[in-house]
């Protein structure tokens, strides 16, 4: 058995190939095609981590590059690498790791007693507290290295091998989901140049989770594989799979990490680990799709709360259960896929928490029909429960949303799903300077004006979050990129689907609690931190306005996560206390890379000898036949002095000088060497080969 919360068929993964692993050095079995989250979570592990400040208790959130609690020491020394996110690690036979940022152990840590001393550390004591004396300061930074909170870099030499290499295409698409195949399907239809690009093992994106979802009338996946099918017959695409668009720089100019054998238990000597492509386009499709937000209300963090769509990723992709008695919690008719998808698999729904005083739309008429508990206008407003949630504190809000007016109900389970809305991933667009857009009625921040030429967004990433749409937009993205390329493209879109979105919602960006805020209870923003919506208050009682600002005294989107879950909560909370729109208060910014990329890709093989090369003069081995030693002057290997029996270098330098003297001498001085160049373009030639000009 691959784990006893695994379901007995179904999923993108295979039942009949068992993978053995170790985490934390307790042996597990998984199947091929899961995460290591989703192994984990087969086998009823929750637990994986501790929180970087409190050491609370951390479990597995999301299914993909935004996951900020479930990071993992992955190897052994010295082929180890640390922070990895269980859930973008696929699983191998014999795959190694371990939780970090606890001792002794993850299931008891000495450092969670920073909980009991929490009031003393809010955001931006470091600030204070470790001015003065200047003199202690060697003692502060090891016990803040100490408490970094971070994985162990590995001691010994990279054992690997990492390679660069360039590519040109006419049309880029990011993301492979339905929105990018109906875009590189268009734009490799009309004989351009097409380089797809997809994060994941396989195709699909939410595709890959969806449980009803159909495509001209049949399974949805079935028109993802047939799209494959197509795209690998066209000789001018290429699909690039494993790989991450990390940056969007000027000039068309993309940088790509290309994982080529990490997935493989054992590599083969001739491949890299990694690969670094150096990407230009003409054209770029942002089909980045979204990611769901939490909510953040009280206790939001014990293990066994996760994102809806995460629970619908490990039920449908991984054929996991992630518990055996659920509440889903939304402010939008998407939490209640997550609900009928749990109903489906034989988990136990014990109610929808909607914040929504008339729940409304397809989802949410379907979870009616089966006769699920909806309770309307209600909040959570806590949670309990040590290592694992076991229940929740729900009650009724003022109209408001501001404060708990009815009386509490306590309600058991042991896995929250939570739909706080959805942000489109629009990182690569921002890389590129381009301007977002606030879009009200689904409260997320949309791609605006593009600041370079050629670039443009569709589906999810663009705030079209329905299938239909997604291959609307898509199609259109591709035909006007190749269209753009000088190729002609038609944006007929072949393939119909039905639009499910989320609306309509309410958006509350801090649920209230029955305890004052900071009291007792946390509302935590940015998980991979401990930033809480207390410590976004106290930024703006410090005096920050900036929201640039109040990032950085607290800290909010600086994890490896980038605030990919919390940056529009965080804004959300700092505009209600300013009582100003959310646009008003703007973004943070998105730096690259868009998720952590190996050191070794930007080396390649320019190492040791590679990095520097020795370059020798045609007398080299005459110099070597006399006994010269050599010193490196520039990047020639020139002789220093030439030593006899018993010599120092004073010794052998005043014996060469005198015997140059009172004979001869004999310099080689070709490293002085020029070259002339003459004739009437000469200086256009060296404009052509100098990056300065002449």
């Amino acid at each position: 058995m691959s784990g006893r919360m695994r379901l007995p068929h179904g999923g993108q993964v295979d039942h009949n190939k068992p993978l053995r692993f170790t985490f934390n050095g307790k042996s597990y079995q998984g199947l091929a095609g899961d995460s290591l989250a989703s192994a984990l979570l087969a086998n009823g592990v929750h637990l994986v981590g501790r929180s970087f400040k409190y050491h609370r208790p951390r479990g597995i959130v999301t299914a993909g590059p935004e996951e900020p609690n479930a990071l993992v020491q992955v190897g052994e020394d010295p082929r180890t690498d640390p922070n990895m996110k269980a859930t973008q690690v696929e699983l191998v036979e014999g795959l190694s790791a371990k939780s970090q940022n606890a001792w002794p152990s993850v299931e008891f840590d000495i450092g969670a007693v920073n909980s009991l001393g929490a009031r003393l550390i809010p955001a931006g004591f470091y600030y204070k507290t470790f001015m003065w004396p200047a003199s202690a300061w060697k003692a502060y930074e090891h016990f803040i290295r100490r408490a970094a909170g971070l994985g162990t870099a590995p001691s010994g030499r990279d054992p690997d091998r990492y390679d660069k290499t360039f590519a040109h295409c006419d049309v880029l698409v990011v993301g492979a989901g339905p929105a990018g195949l109906a875009a590189a399907l268009t734009a490799g239809r009309s004989g351009a140049r097409v380089i797809l690009i997809e994060q994941d093992a396989i195709l699909g994106g939410a595709l890959l989770s969806a449980s009803a979802e159909t495509i001209d009338d049949r399974p949805a996946l079935d028109w993802v594989r047939d799209a494959q099918t197509e795209l690998a017959a066209m000789p001018e695409v290429r699909i690039l799979t494993r790989s991450v668009v990390y940056g969007a720089f000027d000039h068309g100019f993309y940088g790509v990490m290309e994982n080529v054998t990490d997935h493989l238990p054992e590599a083969p000597a001739h491949l890299p680990r990694h690969r670094l492509w150096k990407l230009r386009a003409k054209q770029a499709v942002f089909c980045t799709g979204a990611i769901e937000r939490p909510m953040v209300f009280a206790d939001n963090d014990r293990p066994g709360i996760m994102t809806a769509s995460a629970v619908q990723s490990y039920l449908n992709r991984y054929a996991v259960k992630p518990g055996r008695r659920a509440v889903v919690f939304t402010n939008n008719d998407s939490g209640y896929g997550a609900a009928l998808d749990l109903t489906a698999a034989g988990v136990e729904v014990a109610a929808v928490v909607d914040l929504r005083a008339a729940p409304g739309g397809p989802l949410t008429e379907r979870a009616e029909a089966a006769g699920l508990r909806i309770l309307a206008d209600h909040a959570i407003i806590g949670t309990e429960g040590k290592k694992r949630i076991t229940k929740v504190r729900v009650a009724e809000l003022s109209a408001e949303g501001d404060a708990v007016v009815g009386a509490v109900e306590e309600i058991d389970c042991d896995l929250l799903a939570v739909s706080g809305g959805w942000s489109p991933t629009v990182h690569l667009f921002c890389h590129a300077k381009g301007q977002l857009v606030w879009d009200a009625e689904q409260a997320c921040f949309v791609p605006g004006t593009a600041q370079q030429p050629g670039q443009r967004a569709a589906g999810a990433a663009n705030g079209g979050f329905g299938l239909a749409t997604c291959l609307t937009e898509g199609a259109a993205a591709g035909a006007a990129a190749a269209g753009d390329a000088g190729f002609t493209a038609s944006a007929t879109v072949t393939a119909s689907a039905e639009d499910r979105g989320c609306l309509p919602g309410r958006w509350l960006w801090l649920v209230p609690s029955d305890k004052p805020l900071g009291k007792k209870v946390k509302h935590f923003v940015d998980q991979q931190n401990d930033v809480t919506a207390a410590d976004l208050k106290l930024a703006l009682r410090e005096g920050y306005r900036s929201i640039e600002h109040v990032k950085r005294y607290t800290t909010t989107g600086m994890a490896t996560d980038q605030g990919k879950l919390g940056n529009v909560n965080a804004i959300g909370i700092v505009a209600d206390d300013f009582g100003r729109p959310l646009p008003e208060v703007g973004v943070t910014t998105f730096r690259p890379p868009y998720t952590p990329v190996s050191f070794g890709i930007f080396a390649g093989r320019d190492v040791d000898d590679l990095l520097d090369p020795i370059r020798r003069t045609p007398m080299h081995a005459w110099h070597e036949r006399n006994g010269a030693l050599f010193e490196d002057v520039g990047q020639w290997r020139r002789p220093w002095y030439y030593p006899q029996f018993g010599e120092d270098i004073h010794a052998a330098v005043n014996r060469e000088v005198k015997a140059v003297r009172e004979s001869l001498g004999v310099l080689g001085a070709s490293t002085l060497g020029k070259i002339d160049i003459q004739g009437p373009v000469a200086a256009e030639f060296l404009n052509r080969v100098y990056t300065n000009a002449w």
